[in-house]
This record gives structure tokens, sequence and C-alpha cells, in this order.
């Protein structure tokens, strides 16, 4: 996934790209794994001996999750970290 970003050692707005954008797909859609079990709520936590570890280990793994999502997009050119361009959002003229 390549997005304009603003690369320091070049002064300049260049393409980066995100490292294991497939991982990076991946890593979004983990945190909507646990949508279909929130009516499940009450029986999860009532069972202890296997629902709730397994639980944890799902939330052990948002970690991760964050982790691969937070990286940084390299610039394409120099493989210097690049900062995001902040989204301005600007009204209309009326």
């Amino acid at each position: 996934m390549t997005r304009l970003h603003y690369c320091r050692r070049c002064q300049r707005e260049v393409e980066a790209t995100y490292p294991q954008p497939r991982l990076r797909r991946v890593a979004r859609a983990y945190f909507f794994l646990g949508v279909p079990f929130i009516p499940l709520l009450p029986i999860i936590g009532s069972d202890f001996a296997v629902m709730l570890p397994l639980t944890m280990l799902y939330l052990l793994g948002i970690g991760s999750a964050r982790r691969v999502l937070d990286e940084p997009a390299s610039c394409d050119e120099c493989g210097a970290d690049v900062e995001a361009r902040p989204r301005r959002f600007v009204s209309r003229p009326a």
C-alpha cells in the first residue's frame, strides 16, 4: 500500500511503503474476530476451563497486532522512516 508521506531525508513528499502489507491487513481484521462472540460473553465468563483461557490468548494477540499496525512506513527512494501527513479537514466556503 503506497501513500504520499513526507520524508525528512529527501526533503519532499514521496511514496512510501509499509513493511509486510499482507500482515497489516490481517492485523486490521484481528480486532473484529471477537465481535461475533459478544452475545456469548455470559457463557464465556462462566466457562473457566476452556473459553476464558482462549479469550486471554486472543487478548494477548492484540499487542502484536498493534505493533504491526504501528510500524512506520519507509521511503521507497532512501529507505528512511517517514511520517504521515496530518489529515486536514477544511470546511467548505459558504
